[in-house]
């Protein structure tokens, strides 16, 4: 079974080695847990939003399909550039992405897992609309969450398994507090894998 973790540079993590990315600790649990049965593919690309991530669809996922797609956006699509009131992607347009990638997936026999972005830390100055990134990522936060209740998709919410496990956020993310660090991406695995696991059996 093909496993397709598609996001932004979450998902990618180009900046550690290859063995300390989420998607390929994630390969070696399900490894260990049932052997020669399931392919993780990294589709994440850093700086992305969910409509960029729809312009690459048809050559980094359609070709996987079927599969088990996690699908994690949201960072890049919230972000508001310093000199702009608006994110890059509205919220109605990112709800649009997500429903589109969730149909294609199902229309191809698939499964798609949305993945509500992770706790982060205060991330940098105030953004062009005045408010903190920490505030313009929750909206579309609830936005990922309301699109899979809409569909009765599969939904990973990292936030709520952090504070169920007490994850320390400060050792979650490296220094920007956005992007994981490598314990953060070795407890992020986890807990994709600990989600996955009832929807493999």
């Amino acid at each position: 079974m093909h496993i397709v973790c598609f996001g932004d540079s979450i998902t990618h993590a180009c900046n550690f080695s290859e063995r300390d990315r989420w998607p390929t600790i994630l390969q070696c649990t399900l490894d260990e847990w049932r052997p020669n049965t399931y392919k993780v593919y990294n589709r994440g690309i850093g700086g992305e939003t969910s409509t960029e991530g729809l312009d690459r669809f048809e050559t980094d996922v359609l070709p996987l399909l079927p599969a088990v797609v996690l699908v994690e956006f949201g960072f890049n699509d919230s972000y508001v550039r310093p000199w702009s009131k608006r994110p890059r992607v509205g919220l109605d347009e990112f709800k649009a992405n997500l429903r589109e990638i969730h149909r294609v997936v199902r229309t191809r026999k698939g499964r798609c897992v949305f993945i509500v972005n992770h706790t982060t830390g205060t991330v940098g100055t105030r953004a062009g609309n005045g408010k903190t990134h920490n505030t313009n990522i929750a909206g579309h936060n609830a936005a990922i969450a309301q699109v899979a209740k809409a569909l009765k998709a599969p939904l990973i919410d990292l936030p709520s398994l952090m504070k169920q496990r007490r994850v320390s956020v400060k050792r979650f993310v490296c220094e920007d507090n956005l992007h994981l660090s490598v314990e953060g991406n070795h407890i992020y695995a986890d807990l994709v894998f600990e989600s996955l696991k009832p929807l493999l059996k």
